[in-house]
């Protein structure tokens, strides 16, 4: 009698393997996909907090540059750069002149670092401009610069730690699986019978 070629057993073995392998693999991808989402979300809410600061000191800045009062606008740019989170603020004329501008702050060439080799002191630096209005018309533009690192310090730290716990747990449960498997697949032999002892 001829013995079936198809065996039942081993295409169930290599069937729970590729299995396993897929769901394996869908984890890891799903993962990395996880903390590109974190990233985005991050991202947004940068833009979403630094733009509201940005819009508000315009509005701010609009009736001190009709009225010309340098003082007031002088006392908001350090107020705004008074923050740890900001490193200068500047606001300028309709026609681009610098109206006032927060102590120690650096110049649009310096901020974007055009004087350097590849830009290097603008690394980790961000500049917002905003327009003011007034009445519907321009009268100026208002221009703070952050400190990239410094706005996503705490969320850098909470996400980087939610990745790596998750990849922690990603790995116990890979080891978890191949040892589950070990004592499924390996049973311990019978014992054998000591004929030495069996007559006594």
């Amino acid at each position: 009698m001829q013995t079936s070629l198809f065996s039942w057993r081993v295409f169930l073995r290599f069937a729970a393997i590729i299995l396993l392998g897929g769901m394996f693999a869908y984890t890891i991808i799903n993962s990395f996909v996880i903390s590109r989402d974190n990233e985005h979300i991050q991202n947004q809410q940068l833009e979403t907090l630094t733009n509201l600061l940005i819009s508000q000191s315009a509005l701010s800045a609009s009736d001190m540059i009709i009225n010309d009062d340098q003082d007031a606008l002088l006392k908001l740019t350090n107020q705004i750069s008074s923050d740890p989170l900001v490193l200068d603020t500047t606001i300028y004329n309709a026609e681009g002149v610098r109206l006032v501008a927060s102590d120690n702050a650096q110049s649009v060439r310096e901020t974007l670092g055009l004087d350097t080799p590849l830009k290097t002191a603008s690394i980790g630096r961000e500049q917002l401009v905003k327009p003011v209005f007034n009445d519907g018309s321009m009268i100026g533009f208002i221009r703070i610069t952050f400190e990239r690192g410094k706005v996503t310090a705490i969320s850098d730290h909470r996400y980087r730690s939610s990745d790596h716990l998750m990849y922690m747990m990603l790995m116990l449960s890979f080891i978890s699986g191949v040892l589950l498997c070990l004592l499924l697949l390996f049973k311990p032999k019978d014992q054998v019978e000591n004929i030495l002892l069996k007559d006594l």
